[in-house]
């Protein structure tokens, strides 16, 4: 990482710690663990939701990145596979809508599934564009078919839709 990078990351988690414990005197409440469970809980889930999309536009970063190198002939007829990994980041928003509901009453279980949720989402994601980048870069070389890179791009795509499903479930 750049100095530059890891300048904007140290003002980031600087922010985020002021944020935490100036929430609390600003309202003018006494700080107690009932009330920093939900305040830590809506920053995991901001990070998580953070995570997805971040992951989604790594990927896509990727897929297109391939798919620009094919020329505008292959374009429109490749775009499918490069468009896979945008679906984590509508994963982590649909995440974000189910849990919010849910601060308040559990915090606690809130803030893990959102965690590894993020996560989760974050390297699905990135990894989908690596995978839809080889599919298109088969299909430009005449390897492969579209067929064979959609399949091969909805690999990641099984996992993410499992965790997904495993948080839903998870009280």
């Amino acid at each position: 990482m750049s100095k530059e990078g890891k300048w904007v990351m140290g003002v980031l988690m600087v922010f985020l710690v002021a944020v935490g414990f100036v929430s609390p005197a600003a309202a003018g409440t006494v700080p107690t663990p009932e009330n920093w469970a939900p305040l830590v809980a809506k920053i995991i889930m901001g990070l998580s939701i953070s995570l997805g999309l971040a992951g989604s536009a790594m990927g896509l970063s990727i897929s297109f990145s391939a798919l620009l190198g094919g020329g505008p002939d292959n374009y429109y007829k490749n775009i499918v596979v490069a468009m896979m990994p945008a679906v984590q980041g509508i994963y982590s928003i649909v995440v974000f809508i189910i849990d919010r509901d849910q601060i308040n009453t559990d915090p606690y279980t809130v803030a893990g599934r959102a965690a590894i949720f993020g996560i989760c989402m974050f390297l699905c994601g990135w990894y989908q564009g690596i995978v839809s980048a080889a599919g298109i870069r088969g299909i430009l070389e005449r390897k492969n078919t579209i067929t064979n890179a959609l399949v091969a791009g909805a690999m990641p795509e099984t996992y993410a839709v499992f965790a997904l499903v495993m948080i839903s479930i998870m009280k």
